[in-house]
């Protein structure tokens, strides 16, 4: 390598460091140190000399991956622009046009926006469930304290005939007195029977939707509307399966 030669094509000419490293193949970061180390100057007398001088410090004080970092992952409503960065880094917009064009800064920057978007999605779903099981969890707790309750009052074998009357004393302005009594029937408490039934419905109801489940109405209901909207056009009539869960007929389907 005669580097005496390359010193003073260096020192004689308008040539950019990079451009004389890929000229005679010599990686940039060893001629630079070449060039500090053994001290090479240009002509300063030489007006082409002085600005290929500012041309090689201009250049060579340029980070394009800081640059190219900075546009690929700036992903505001109104992220920066090739021209900004060019009056940024006080580079000509051709020259920063070129290199994003070279390097596909404009599909980089996609990517990575809908990376972070994914990001985001991902992170908002695992919020949403999270809070999701928590509500559940506590649903789930309430449920199990409702069960309990139930349960509790079933062990006196006598709580479904009994009901409940209360006994007053006395009328007008005057004072008077109040007491509760508890009766026993010779037959079931039906009020106290549907009470009890109509709550362990809504119980298991409630618990069947945290777990995003359905109950036979509701998907039979589901399974009529989607026969319904087939065609947009036949009509379908009900086969009473609704009508028969709510009590509504007394009778639906024949001997079959």
């Amino acid at each position: 390598m005669n580097w005496d030669a390359i010193r003073k094509e260096f020192e004689t000419s308008d040539i950019t460091l990079k451009a004389l490293a890929e000229k005679h193949e010599i990686k940039l970061g060893t001629l630079k140190s070449r060039k500090s180390r053994e001290g090479w100057e240009r002509d300063a007398t030489s007006s082409n000399a002085t600005k290929a001088t500012e041309k090689v410090a201009k250049s060579d004080d340029v980070s394009w991956i800081d640059i190219e970092n900075e546009y690929v992952t700036d992903v505001r409503r109104k992220p920066c622009t090739l021209e900004s960065l060019a009056d940024k880094y006080k580079l000509s917009f051709s020259r920063v046009s070129k290199y994003a064009s070279k390097n596909n800064w404009n599909q980089k920057r996609q990517e990575y926006a809908k990376a972070v978007q994914q990001k985001h999605i991902e992170k908002s779903v695992e919020l949403i469930t999270n809070d999701t099981a928590k509500v559940a969890a506590r649903h789930f707790a309430a449920s199990d304290v409702l069960l309990s309750a139930i349960e509790k009052a079933l062990q006196d074998k006598d709580e479904l005939y009994k009901y409940v009357e209360k006994m007053r004393e006395g009328y007008g302005p005057g004072a008077f007195s109040e007491s509760v009594e508890a009766h026993k029937l010779e037959a079931l408490n039906e009020g106290k029977v549907m009470s009890l039934a109509n709550a362990l419905d809504k119980l298991q109801k409630m618990q069947r939707q945290t777990l995003g489940m359905l109950d036979a109405k509701d998907q039979h209901k589901v399974e009529m509307d989607k026969r319904k909207a087939g065609d947009g056009q036949e009509e379908y009539e009900s086969d009473g399966f609704i009508e028969a869960l709510d009590s509504k007929i007394a009778e639906v389907w024949g001997d079959e």
